[in-house]
């Protein structure tokens, strides 16, 4: 089965997307403005990053140009950098990149095999001397045990960030992502749930970091001198326009993805060698994607067999395998290719890349099977009954 990006499926597929009159309204309120910068004197960022920032349930929220700027940017506000060490978990690249941008060393660590997200009982282990902080991904919309994570993270004095990146509005235990660790980071890249081509938004509820965030999502230099080594991370107002629109929208939006997820869920019930991404217990998925994990060998059945199958199917929002390998086995980082690998201070980090770091990952993530359900109820429902007839085939 040819692997399809989430990009490639969202073309074949009925998206809901919508982009109308509001979003009409305010783009032609920013050109007739003649201010397309919030440095000019444009609006519509920090309306956006107000309203983005209630939405959340946060003090604070900095709107920037991607998700990978706010990372970025929450590392240089933990102070990581040369000799320092990050723990990241195993199943996505996108933080260990952001540690690399720093010159410091990802460390990797295990996913839980129902949740996907960072299992808490391997961060401790993980933890040195160099530890600044961690990054915790929450998995394609379900957020991670923040509670047992932060717990660990004070004991040990470290820093936490959350790659919010696919969970918007996702909570658990009643408090949305992104306000359980130090700074939390969104992405609206043009798959998410909240869609604007490109941007990103950090979020804290500390007055100082918010400053600090600040910094990189303004301007690098006042009047042109530069005073300490920011970047230039800004958002456009037309961007921010269109978000501040879509943020009117998101709740319907999330609903959707959660009804849609329904369908795939129901396509699945009885099936016993497909085990659903699920849990923690007080966590609420916003379902960036629908997933489940291949099982069919414990029941006599071949991975490779399920993807012919599926193919044959037609099944245009599924694919299987996501990368199918885990983050530390990406050539950047199995063959050192980051500067941060060849910087003196990092001699003797603790970072293991080889086959067997971390065994639950390398298994789960080729057997990864994911939804794509940002599309309309009556294409999830078709899909859905695909992926249910193709169970009945192969158990017949």
């Amino acid at each position: 089965m040819k692997k399809k990006s989430f990009l490639e499926r969202e073309k074949k597929m009925t998206s809901i997307r919508n982009y109308g009159a509001r979003e009409e309204k305010y783009l032609k309120e920013v050109l007739a403005s003649g201010k397309l910068s919030s440095l000019a004197g444009g609006t519509f960022t920090p309306r956006f990053e107000t309203g983005f920032a209630k939405s959340n349930g946060s003090r604070h929220a900095v709107a920037m140009n991607t998700c990978m700027s706010a990372l970025h940017a929450a590392l240089i506000c933990a102070g990581a950098g040369t000799g320092d060490e990050v723990i990241c978990d195993s199943e996505f690249i996108f933080g260990a990149l952001a540690v690399l941008y720093t010159d410091a060393i990802p460390v990797f660590i295990d996913i839980d095999p129902v949740t996907h997200n960072m299992n808490p009982d391997s961060i401790a282990p993980a933890v040195t001397e160099r530890t600044k902080a961690i990054i915790v991904t929450h998995a394609w919309g379900l957020p991670a045990e923040m509670d047992r994570i932060t717990a660990i993270a004070r004991k040990h004095k470290l820093f936490v960030i959350e790659d919010c990146a696919e969970a918007v509005l996702a909570t658990y235990k009643g408090k949305y992502t992104g306000n359980w660790g130090d700074i939390g980071c969104f992405s609206f890249q043009s798959s998410k749930q909240l869609s604007l081509g490109d941007g990103g938004m950090a979020v804290t509820n500390d007055g100082k970091l918010y400053k600090e965030l600040g910094k990189h999502a303004g301007a690098p230099t006042f009047l042109s001198v530069a005073y300490s080594l920011d970047y230039n991370y800004r958002i456009t107002e037309q961007t921010a326009a269109i978000g501040l629109a879509q943020l009117a929208t998101l709740p319907k939006t999330i609903k959707l993805l959660a009804k849609n997820a329904g369908y795939y869920d129901q396509a699945v019930a009885d099936c016993k060698w497909l085990k659903l991404q699920r849990g923690p217990a007080g966590a609420v998925h916003t379902f960036y994607h629908w997933a489940t994990t291949f099982c069919g060998e414990e029941h006599g059945l071949s991975l490779n067999d399920f993807k012919k199958a599926i193919s044959r199917a037609n099944i245009a929002s599924v694919s299987i395998g996501y990368t199918q390998k885990p983050a530390y086995q990406h050539p950047l980082i199995e063959k050192r290719l980051a500067h941060a690998f060849h910087c003196p201070e990092n001699k003797g980090h603790s970072g293991r890349y080889t086959a067997g770091t971390c065994p639950v990952a390398e298994r789960i993530i080729p057997r990864l099977v994911m939804g794509y359900v940002l599309e309309t109820e009556e294409t999830a429902k078709r899909e859905a009954e695909k992926i249910h007839n193709v169970i009945a085939e192969l158990e017949t």
